[in-house]
């Protein structure tokens, strides 16, 4: 699923995309992309965007997503251990997934 997500990165976003720093953190920290959460994800940038938020925190209890809302671009994924020691800066939204 990850390496779909990277071709995705590099072709013009109908829906959310990985960029390759956030494909890489998520092999990293062991997240799952599945289907599933790639909706989600979508979703919470449709929602964004009709607030007008331009970069938002997107989470669950177990993992969250920082993404470019314009770029439908997801730039990082973070653990849930991760999310205890983080401070979240230049994000003008949150959307629990």
């Amino acid at each position: 699923m990850l390496q779909q997500e990277l071709s995705r990165a590099e072709q013009p976003a109908q829906s959310v995309a990985f960029s390759k720093h956030a494909i890489s953190r998520a092999q990293e920290r062991g997240i799952e992309v599945t289907p599933d959460l790639m909706d989600q994800l979508a979703g919470s940038v449709i929602r964004a965007q009709a607030k007008g938020a331009t970069n938002i925190l997107a989470m669950d209890t177990e993992k969250a997503f920082i993404i470019n809302v314009p770029n439908a671009k997801v730039i990082t994924a973070i653990t849930q251990e991760e999310m205890k020691e983080n401070i979240f800066t230049n994000i003008d939204g949150a959307v629990f997934l």
